[in-house]
């Protein structure tokens, strides 16, 4: 009888010691568990994976630029001795063809009397050949109207005025000094015609015949390039 009691408060007691070893160890599982941090994978941009593009740098070279404007110094030798100055605009598809305008104006010896002054304007097509890494040749053709004044030495005089039409060819040296400038000499030979007002004295008087009259011109000037 006394076997009956004392095994039912064995097994009482062993029914109280299970919850406190499971308290115990869902406590002991819960320290030593690890936080876990899942980590998305990271793309880069499409943008990224590509070499940098290097960026176009601008020539230094002033023959690969489309427009340049001139000025310059100018002579005439022959027929008409004369000096004066110069400008030209032009336009250039770069190491192959160009074409230009210009317009010189120049003060005339003229010893039949009177104060003479031309002006020529007209334009030239050329093609330019490289010879070195600076300096290039340019045979060129054109042609040009020449407005021609005489202006009596006396207020009052008559006037011998007159159109020449000419056309010429020549050869021209380039050199390229900057990223925008260049030096150039020229030299053409020109072919006008035009009406004689040549006399021992002074008249005044345009002569109605056309004849031909040759010189020869020599350019020497400076050069800004763009575009």
């Amino acid at each position: 009888m006394l076997r009956r009691p004392l095994f039912r408060a064995r097994f009482v007691t062993a029914l109280a010691t299970v919850p406190l070893a499971t308290v115990a160890l869902t406590v002991s599982s819960e320290a030593n568990a690890q936080p876990t941090t899942v980590t998305a994978p990271v793309t880069a941009p499409p943008e990224a994976d590509k070499p940098a593009q290097p960026q176009p740098q601008e020539s230094r070279d002033p023959f690969d630029r489309h427009l340049a404007v001139g000025g310059y110094g100018v002579a005439w030798a022959g027929a008409y001795p004369a000096a004066g100055v110069g400008g030209r605009l032009r336009y250039e598809w770069p190491h192959t063809f160009g074409v230009e305008g210009f317009a010189d104006h120049l003060a005339v010896q003229w010893p039949s009397g009177g104060i003479r002054h031309d002006h020529p304007i007209g334009f030239n097509i050329y093609m330019p050949f490289q010879i070195s890494r600076s300096v290039r040749l340019r045979p060129l053709l054109g042609m040009c109207a020449v407005f021609s004044f005489i202006e009596p030495e006396h207020s009052g005089g008559p006037r011998a005025d007159d159109i020449l039409f000419g056309l010429h060819g020549g050869l021209g040296m380039e050199v390229a000094l900057e990223r925008n400038w260049s030096f150039f000499m020229e030299a053409q030979a020109i072919g006008y015609l035009a009406h004689d007002r040549s006399s021992q004295n002074w008249t005044g008087s345009v002569s109605p015949g056309v004849s031909t009259v040759g010189v020869f011109q020599p350019n020497m000037g400076l050069q800004v390039h763009f575009l």
